[in-house]
């Protein structure tokens, strides 16, 4: 199934996320599947009381795909499958070879801050495509006033990056996105002596601050490269900062489109897990995260 998954229950919070979806398989030009999970239905049900617990959650979906087409204004290719739970396994089984998966992040918790819901940690844990969570009352996730976005001028996509391959992937992705969108990319690369220590050569002493920023500075530069970046140099913004990761990019995704983290599974069952860093910004950052596995 090509195209944008999104994960629908009739929530504000999956409202939201399925005008986010239908905007994005505008820009993209593929065809947008909205996901309904029936409690009620079970594979190895009877025929007849299979499609009797269906058939409402089809059309709750049509209902839901014409609303959202008639708040964006965009009239995508779409359609909707209902299907029996568990949600989690559905949506990874009809997403797997699709071009992302979205889904909405749940309300605030009892913490006072938003939290992923089950399904949400779980796809994006197992995914092997690029998975979006929207954030609940996120702006962007609704309508665009014209005026508004013709003064916002040109939209900004955050990419975390580091040394790791999921990183150069999620750059990778967020430039395909820039390509098509006309979007500036916002390439942060945060580091910490404690992160990128010890430097080539440098085993028993400690080198100045600046030689660790030169040596962030180039991996950025090397991640540019490895990512086979063709953006313009104005649409393509390096930079440094020094502190943690997670947080540093929570502020650098203020007011921006999207921020794209890659995960950083290691192999095996390690593979399903995200790294702390992802699992922060999915919980605090302003706007929709996008966690591509490289």
């Amino acid at each position: 199934m090509r195209g944008i998954v999104v994960g629908v229950n009739g929530s504000a919070e999956a409202e939201e996320a399925l005008d986010w979806a239908v905007r994005e398989a505008a820009s993209a030009a593929v065809p947008l599947t909205l996901v309904m999970v029936a409690a009620g239905a079970g594979k190895g049900a009877d025929p007849a009381a299979h499609e009797a617990a269906l058939a409402p959650v089809r059309e709750e979906g049509r209902t839901l795909l014409a609303a959202a087409r008639a708040r964006t204004g965009l009239d995508v290719d779409g359609s909707v499958v209902a299907a029996p739970g568990p949600a989690a396994d559905r949506l990874l089984e009809l997403g797997a070879d699709a071009d992302m998966l979205v889904l909405g992040r749940r309300r605030r918790g009892r913490l006072g801050r938003a939290v992923l819901g089950s399904v949400s940690t779980t796809v994006v844990e197992h995914a092997d495509v690029p998975v979006t969570v929207v954030r609940h009352g996120d702006p962007s996730a609704a309508p665009e006033d014209e005026t508004t976005s013709q003064d916002a001028g040109a939209p900004r996509i955050v990419v975390g990056v580091d040394t790791s391959p999921p990183s150069v992937a999620a750059l990778r992705h967020a430039c395909e996105v820039a390509d098509r969108s006309g979007a500036t990319i916002d390439a942060v690369f945060a580091w910490q002596i404690t992160t990128l220590a010890p430097l080539p050569g440098s085993w028993g002493w400690a080198p100045p601050i600046d030689d660790y920023e030169k040596f962030a500075s180039e991996s950025l530069a090397a991640a540019v490269r490895a990512a086979g970046v063709t953006l313009p140099p104005d649409r393509l913004i390096r930079r440094v900062v020094h502190g943690q990761a997670a947080k540093q990019l929570v502020a650098a995704a203020q007011g921006a489109e999207r921020l794209v983290v890659g995960a950083r599974g290691l192999g095996g069952f390690d593979r399903l897990l995200l790294g702390s860093v992802s699992r922060q910004v999915l919980d605090f950052a302003p706007c929709p995260v996008t966690v591509v596995r490289g």
